[in-house]
């Protein structure tokens, strides 16, 4: 028993000085990269609200998948508005919702029929695919009004995911009107209904605990400049160490210590497909224009805003989102030739002028060529070093 212990001992003597090995190489490619703008966000990551996780996956000696991660301001409390990144816990939410349903078919095959007027009826798979590959908005909000705002982050709280909460639709309205379910019904491929709920009766505002939801000086609304802070207090909100550990669980499971959502193996392996598909669908003429939806449409890690880039020996399948100068990458690479896999979560926020909906922000000048360049500085490094 002595023994045992003492092989314990040193098992976790060595875990911590590889994490700590691993942390300390993260950190020294970063204060030797000469690039402006790595030493512009880093130098000023208070302003840009910069945030990072990084997590490498290696396999210890009996081939068991082990985690190592990085992290920067992680920790600090400060409101990040998510805009797309939303889709993710409400892709896993929605798809434990219809298999705790028997009467729901699990290819998603079943149609949706809403009392929006977004589409008339489409199934739930187009509006899946939709909603992950060309983070289409009205497909979010069509899923949001099936399960309805309560279902939704009672189910995040059991999943611990206690510092995300979606409580807003893609478009304007009243608080009232996000977090109150609309008329829902859903019919099989022999047009029996299997799901229906009517409009909440009951009305029970919800808002995030972020104390610091008052954003920029000013905000334009209707093309007039409102001289206050813009109020994202009723706006969703998703903490970057909950993002960063639902994309870990599409992949492994496992890993994370949090409650597994309830889906299938078939399932997972659908919404990962669907985070690495073109947002060119048959279905639909909105995404058409081949310019701007291409294989590496809203790639921001690695790939920038670069339609010719291709990594031929990479997996990838990512989560990006950008809304009144927040913008986010949440990514995951595996290199099959180079022995390189990893996890990576970017925030940022870059609006210097801090005025909202005037269109002015530095997506291009800074946030997509930092996560581009940071993607880059990453990837180099891991394949130099291979995990042990």
């Amino acid at each position: 028993m002595k023994r045992f212990g003492g092989i314990l001992l040193i098992s976790l003597c060595f875990s911590l000085i590889a994490k700590s090995q691993f942390t300390d190489s993260i950190q020294k490619i970063i204060d030797a990269d000469t690039s402006l703008m790595i030493k512009e966000v880093f130098s000023n990551s208070k302003f840009y609200r910069l945030k990072i996780i990084l997590t490498e996956v290696s396999s210890d000696d009996f081939g068991c998948k082990k985690l190592s991660t990085w992290s920067y301001r992680d920790t600090v409390t400060e409101y990040f508005y998510p805009a797309s990144l939303a889709k993710i816990p409400l892709a896993l939410t929605s798809t434990q919702f219809i298999n705790k349903r028997k009467t729901f078919n699990p290819d998603l095959s079943d149609l949706l029929i809403d009392s929006s007027n977004y589409v008339k009826e489409r199934s739930l798979n187009d509006d899946m695919l939709l909603m992950l590959s060309a983070s289409d908005n009205r497909a979010f909000n069509r899923i949001y009004n099936m399960l309805g705002c309560k279902y939704i982050n009672i189910n995040l709280i059991k999943k611990k995911y206690l510092n995300t909460i979606i409580i807003h639709r893609f478009e304007s309205g009243s608080t009232k009107y996000h977090q109150t379910a609309l008329p829902v019904t859903v019919v099989n491929s022999t047009c029996d209904t299997i799901y229906r709920h009517s409009a909440d009766s009951i009305y029970s505002p919800i808002r995030h605990g972020m104390a610091d939801s008052l954003i920029g000086f000013g905000y334009f609304l209707n093309d007039s400049l409102i001289t206050k802070p813009k109020s994202f207090k009723f706006h969703n909100y998703v903490d970057i160490r909950d993002i960063h550990d639902m994309m870990i669980s599409l992949k492994y499971p496992n890993l994370v210590n949090r409650n597994p959502f309830n889906i299938t193996e078939n399932q997972r392996e659908t919404i990962i497909k669907f985070l690495q598909t073109s947002p060119l669908h048959p279905n639909t003429t909105d995404y058409s224009d081949t310019s701007v939806f291409h294989s590496n449409f809203l790639r921001f890690t690695l790939f920038g805003r670069d339609k010719k880039i291709q990594y031929p020996n990479i997996e990838y399948f990512n989560k990006s989102a950008m809304a009144y100068g927040f913008l986010a990458d949440c990514s995951y690479l595996k290199d099959t030739v180079n022995n390189v896999e990893f996890f990576l979560s970017i925030y940022m926020y870059v609006n210097k002028d801090e005025i909202l909906n005037d269109n002015q922000y530095e997506y291009d000048d800074v946030g997509v060529p930092f996560m581009k360049r940071f993607g880059e500085l990453i990837y180099s490094r891991m394949k130099k070093v291979k995990p042990q």
